[in-house]
C-alpha cells in the first residue's frame, strides 16, 4: 500500500458517520436488487391507498429501487402505478421493471405533464376516486413504514392533506415572503400554510383528487414545473388544510446517480418557485393562508418516534 491507509480507512477517519451512512445505504441497495432479481411477493396489498410516481430519462433504469422500498413496506397500497410519457420504455421496460410488473405493478402512458404526472395523470384518469393517493418520488428509498404513517394520520383527520415534509408559508407584510424565507415544518397542526413537498410523500384525500381534476391543466402555464406549488394553491382554493405526519420533517435517502438534472435549479436557486407562486396564488388564496394561524400543535408519542429527521434548509428537495 506503499504506507498509505486503504481509502475507506481513511474515509473512516475523517468522517465516521458519512461513512457508516454511506456503508448502510449500499447494504439497503444491495438487498433491494436481490428483492428486484428474485423476489415473487406481490408490491399490492389490501392497504386503502394507491400510490403514484412517474419517472423519465435514466432515472427508469433505478426507479425500482424506490418501488421495491414501497412494496417492502409493512402495508402495501392496493394499486402501485409508475406513469410514463416514454412510449419506448412502455413497449420495452427495463427487466427491473418487467419483474415488477408481473407482481402487480402497472405502467401506464400519459402525457408529458412534467412533474403534474404524480398527481393529475391519476386524478384526470379516474372520475370517482374513493380511495386517497400518495405520491411519492422517484429517487428515494422509504421506509417501512412510509405508507402505514401516512394512512394513520389519515384515519384520524381524513379531510387534510398529510406529508412527511413540509414547510410554513411565510409572509412579508401582506404579501408572500421569497420562498428561500419558508421555514421548515414543525408540529403536526393542520393549517393552510402548510406547505407539502413531495420528495417525502404526499397523500391526497380523494375530494382533492375531484378538485384537481376540475381545475384541469392551467398547471402548464402557471407552474409547469413545480407540481407542490401548484397542487398547494388548489387545496387552498378549495379549502383543504395539510398536516405534516411528524413533529419534524422527515428525509429519506436518495437513490445514488438520481440527483443530476432535478429541479432543485430551476425552481429554488434560480428563484423559478417564487415566479410560480406569484402566478398561481391569488388574493383570495393569500387572505386565507394570512388568516389562518395554524402551528406546531400538540406531538404525539408515536408523531415523536417516526422516522422524521433534522429539518435541512427550506426548498432544498422542492423539485
Amino acid at each position: 500500500m506503499n504506507g498509505r491507509l486503504p481509502q475507506a480507512l481513511l474515509a473512516l477517519l475523517r468522517d465516521p458517520t458519512a461513512l457508516s451512512a454511506r456503508l448502510r445505504l449500499e447494504l439497503r441497495l444491495r438487498g433491494l436488487r436481490v428483492r428486484s432479481r428474485f423476489g415473487t411477493r406481490r408490491v399490492t396489498g389490501d392497504a386503502a391507498a394507491v400510490v403514484n410516481l412517474t419517472s423519465y430519462g435514466h432515472r427508469t433504469g433505478t426507479v425500482f429501487y424506490t418501488i421495491e422500498s414501497i412494496a417492502a413496506g409493512t402495508v402495501r397500497p392496493r394499486r402501485l402505478i409508475l406513469w410514463l410519457d416514454d412510449a419506448e420504455v412502455l413497449a420495452d421496460p427495463p427487466p427491473e421493471l418487467r419483474r415488477l410488473r408481473a407482481r402487480g405493478l402497472e405502467l401506464l402512458p400519459c402525457p408529458d405533464y412534467g412533474p403534474h404526472k404524480k398527481q393529475f395523470a391519476y386524478a384526470n384518469t379516474v372520475r370517482s376516486p374513493d380511495l386517497p393517493l400518495v405520491a411519492a418520488d422517484d429517487d428515494v428509498l422509504y421506509p417501512r413504514a412510509w405508507l402505514a404513517d401516512l394512512l394513520a394520520g389519515y384515519s384520524r383527520h381524513p379531510g387534510d392533506v398529510h406529508a412527511h415534509r413540509t414547510h410554513r408559508v411565510e409572509f412579508a407584510g401582506t404579501g408572500l415572503a421569497p420562498y428561500a424565507r419558508w421555514s421548515a415544518g414543525t408540529g403536526t397542526a393542520a393549517s393552510f400554510r402548510t406547505f407539502c413537498t413531495g420528495v417525502s410523500g404526499i397523500l391526497y384525500p380523494p375530494a382533492l383528487l375531484r378538485a384537481l381534476a376540475a381545475e384541469g391543466d392551467a398547471f402548464r402555464r402557471l407552474a409547469p414545473w413545480a407540481d407542490d406549488v401548484w397542487v398547494h394553491s388548489v387545496m387552498v382554493r378549495h379549502g383543504f388544510r395539510a398536516r405534516q405526519v411528524a413533529a419534524r420533517q422527515a428525509e429519506y435517502p436518495a437513490v445514488p446517480g438520481t440527483q443530476r438534472g432535478t429541479l432543485y435549479g430551476r425552481n429554488v436557486r434560480d428563484g423559478g418557485n417564487d415566479a410560480q407562486i406569484l402566478a398561481c396564488f391569488g388574493e383570495a388564496e393569500l387572505r386565507r393562508m394570512l388568516e389562518d394561524a395554524g402551528g406546531p400543535g400538540e406531538r404525539t408519542p408515536a408523531e415523536s418516534e417516526s422516522g422524521a429527521q433534522s429539518p435541512d434548509a427550506p426548498g432544498s428537495h422542492v423539485r
